[in-house]
């Protein structure tokens, strides 16, 4: 018995060396492991922030630049050039000219919704604005804020104020305001302003979701704080932005444009850059109290992991360490597969620790880079939409003026009823045109529209050419992309040489072919030779836009907006023959009722 409690002694004896000399490796093991996985937590954590923050600079950067870009671009702009140098001789020639030169600028706020108003102020009294709010009463001119941009030889950027300097805006509204001096290209001398409002919801937008455990701020070269985002009101750990903190982020940043950068700190994780075309820095602060939070739960675990370890085996050890391993292991793939650019992979080992935290992290990283990239896309397409609709409007002053022009003709001749019908058919003309914003309508309308174009170009050139329209009305409740037709029968009125003793003849058709609408115009004339007709068609397959005073500019952008729409599968073709005529057909889906085509679902 006593031999026996020798024995056992001795057992637990060396049980405990065991134990001892286990515990020692491991708890040195698990000490190295623990500040090594915490330090991995807080860099994985700090990298992830910072290129969040990142993003959201980058995008706040690009609109505050982009806004600075349309300013710059409009004072060198050819007609508000034009615009300022006009002595007024009258309150209505002003009015007109103001209303002119605004209908100008009217475009940028269908593809730039994000700038509030694009203005430009002459010193001869012209003013000229994108939006439909009213100028204010006041004379601009005699400001402070207009005499300070007037007087300034580069941009003069403005922190958010209440209110729009130059329109009747909503006094809830706040507004940061960039303005540039238009120097008249002529004389050298200032002649105006150019002035863009962005409203400050316009950037709290872009913050809002983006950056929910820190704030967003803008500070001015002086060191003042501009633009503060609303987020940091409601922080588990409140921030406080110092004059110290201040001084930091403009030392650092220095001179370094368009880069982001950490910004040394001790307390904040502050990432930092100098706003392009200004001295205004802007900075992402996170307090490093939210990087590290995570990393107390682990001393609990590691202590409980260090005891498993120790009272069970190697293999328990193997166990855990494989647990660990694995979801680094899934997220380093993961992350090798978006190096490669497969932006679609998410990280779902089920996982509620730390790397289940992690790997959310890293989701929602993944989830909001891929949402900036479709709203890139989608801003592209948007663009892409407003430059065909402007193509569609290109024509219209030129053909009005020669309209307007023949009907006062026809009235000083007294032939009143012609000059009735073709202010009817001009009417009608343009209510299809616009078609109340519809990019696309229906066969009996766009028939209807180019047999208003056919009579009024065929008045304007005193009736120099014969046309005839065919379609089954079968197909008249049908869909096609509007104004189609109007190119390629002005093409045919403009370039089509008649034969001799004879004047040019235009058919215009339209018939079905299997799923497919096809419209025709065709001319008997002289036709073109198979030169000619090869570089026409080389026009219509060049990667860039013709020359507008190319033959084939028009049906180049008819091509473009069927390719866009419908994709490559349609679009338009010409067959010419000496001595017989030409033909441009065009082929799209046939749609009718409630049908939809996904715009470039065949590209």
């Amino acid at each position: 018995m006593k031999k026996f409690f020798r024995h056992l002694s001795f057992r637990r004896k060396l049980l405990i060396s065991f134990v001892t000399l286990s515990c020692i490796p491991v708890l040195l093991v698990g000490i190295a492991a623990y500040h090594l996985y915490t330090k991995f937590i807080i860099n994985m954590t700090e990298t992830s922030s910072i290129e969040t923050i990142d993003l959201v600079c980058d995008d706040i950067d690009s609109l505050l630049n982009d806004t600075w870009s349309l300013c710059s671009m409009l004072t060198g702009d050819i007609k508000m050039q034009q615009y300022l140098r006009m002595d007024f001789t009258s309150i209505s020639d002003q009015y007109s000219n103001d209303l002119a030169g605004s209908m100008d600028l009217a475009s940028i706020s269908t593809y730039r919704k994000d700038i509030f108003g694009v203005y430009v102020l002459g010193q001869n009294g012209g003013r000229y604005k994108s939006n439909y709010y009213s100028f204010k009463s006041e004379d601009q001119r005699e400001t402070s804020w207009y005499r300070s941009i007037a007087g300034s030889g580069e941009a003069t950027w403005f922190p958010s104020h209440e209110g729009s300097f130059i329109v009747r805006s909503s006094i809830s509204d706040n507004f940061i305001t960039v303005g540039l001096p238009v120097i008249d290209k002529a004389s050298g001398m200032v002649n105006g302003i150019v002035a863009a409002d962005i409203k400050e919801d316009t950037i709290t937008q872009k913050i809002k979701h983006s950056l929910s455990n820190g704030i967003i701020c803008i500070i001015d070269q002086n060191g003042d704080v501009l633009f503060q985002s609303n987020a940091g009101n409601n922080l588990h750990y409140p921030i406080d932005i110092s004059q110290n903190l201040v001084s930091n982020i403009l030392q650092s940043t220095g001179s370094t444009i368009g880069k982001s950068m950490v910004v040394p700190d001790s307390t904040y994780l502050v990432v930092s850059r100098t706003l392009r075309n200004s001295n205004w820095r802007i900075a992402g602060i996170i307090d490093r109290g939210f990087l590290t939070q995570n990393s107390k739960d682990i001393t609990h675990i590691v202590m409980l992991l260090l005891l498993i370890i120790a009272f069970s085996s190697l293999y328990i050890a193997m166990l855990i360490s494989q647990s660990v391993y694995k979801p680094v292991k899934i997220l380093y793939r993961m992350m090798e597969d978006v190096e490669n650019g497969d932006f679609s992979v998410r990280y779902t080992y089920p996982s509620s620790d730390e790397f289940g935290k992690l790997g959310k992290n890293f989701n929602q990283m993944l989830e909001r880079t891929q949402e900036l990239i479709n709203q890139i896309y989608e801003e592209q397409k948007k663009l892409k939409n407003s430059e065909l609709k402007a193509l569609q409007a290109q024509i219209q002053p030129h053909f009005l003026y020669n309209s307007l022009d023949s009907i006062m003709w026809l009235l000083r001749m007294d032939k009143n009823r012609d000059a009735e019908k073709m202010l009817a058919e001009l009417s009608t003309l343009f209510k299809i045109s616009l078609s109340k914003g519809n990019e696309v309508i229906t066969i009996s309308e766009e028939l209807r529209h180019i047999t208003s174009y056919l009579f009024i170009t065929n008045m304007i050139y005193s009736k120099k050419f014969e046309y005839v329209i065919e379609c089954d009305p079968v197909l008249y409740s049908y869909k096609t992309l509007k104004l189609l037709l109007q190119p390629l029968v002005e093409n045919a009125i403009a370039h089509a040489v008649p034969l001799q003793g004879q004047k040019v003849f235009i058919q215009v058709r339209i018939h079905e072919c299997q799923d497919s609408l096809v419209l025709s115009v065709q001319d008997i004339s002289r036709g073109m030779d198979s030169k000619v007709l090869e570089n026409l068609r080389q026009q219509l397959e060049a990667p860039v836009q013709p020359d507008r005073r190319d033959s084939g500019y028009g049906l180049y952008n008819v091509n473009e907006r069927i390719h866009i729409l419908f994709g490559k599968n349609y679009g338009l073709t010409i067959t010419s023959e000496p001595e017989f005529g030409t033909e441009v057909c065009i082929r799209i889906p046939k749609l009718k009722g409630d049908d939809t085509f996904v715009p470039g679902n065949t590209m």
